[in-house]
């Protein structure tokens, strides 16, 4: 897949109608899909559901355009599921369209916070260890960032530090745009060299949850396709 096509469009809808759901169960992967624009209909399979996305497998897929708004119909054994979106990715044979935050709770199979790798850098500016007072560092500690959420973060520090489980960072990160906030350490795994800490945000700046739901939305979209591709190659050279 072509990564100058993978973007967050700037006029995402999260539009959803109000007919009454009927399905216990939720949406069901696999599930015929109606994608429909302007003056086009096409049909198609629900393949993907996690976080922000969903991908359907599509034959028409070349008529549509990247930050096209769409209104899809999904036909579950439950019940029928309209909702508007917008096209965010295209690949031979498949779309990927937002998937409304209102929506996700209707689906059977999801991953509310999905996390995704990265390779970023970044820095550690101070420590509050558990009922301890602040403690800003003399110089600041290199981090790299290797999965994200719009929830965590999980980094890499190859410096001896000392960082406890329930301690209060600030880190700035380095996602394209400076991501500076406060995370608390809930997960910490010792390397042969450094620590990995798996945290979660106490204190993202409002204006930054945008941009990171975007950096998110595009690093899932390329690690997905990413994976496509590689089980295509599998598939092929087993045969």
């Amino acid at each position: 897949m072509n990564n100058k096509n993978v973007r967050a469009s700037g006029n995402i809808s999260y539009e959803m109608r109000k007919e009454k759901y009927r399905s216990p169960s939720g949406i069901l992967m696999q599930s015929r899909t109606v994608v429909e624009k302007k003056d086009f209909v096409s049909t198609g399979v629900l393949t993907y559901a996690e976080g922000d996305i969903l991908e359907i497998e599509i034959a028409e897929y070349k008529a549509f355009k990247l930050g096209e708004s769409v209104k899809l119909t999904v036909y579950s054994p439950g019940g029928i599921y309209p909702f508007e979106s917008t096209v965010v990715a295209i690949d031979h044979g498949a779309l990927m369209v937002i998937n409304p935050p209102q929506n996700r709770n209707l689906f059977a199979e999801k991953r509310e916070s999905p996390r995704v790798n990265v390779s970023q850098s970044g820095k550690i500016t101070s420590i509050t260890k558990p009922f301890r007072i602040k403690q800003p560092l003399e110089s600041q500690v290199e981090l790299l960032v290797q999965n994200i959420s719009v929830i965590g973060v999980g980094f890499k520090v190859l410096d001896m530090i000392d960082i406890p489980k329930l301690a209060k960072v600030d880190v700035s990160l380095d996602l394209g745009f400076e991501l500076a906030c406060s995370v608390e350490i809930v997960r910490t795994e010792p390397l042969e060299v450094g620590c990995f800490y798996g945290a979660k945000y106490i204190d993202l700046p409002a204006d930054k949850m945008n941009p990171l739901r975007a950096f998110v939305l595009k690093h899932q979209v390329m690690n997905h396709y990413s994976v496509k591709r590689e089980e295509e190659e599998k598939r092929l050279t087993e045969k």
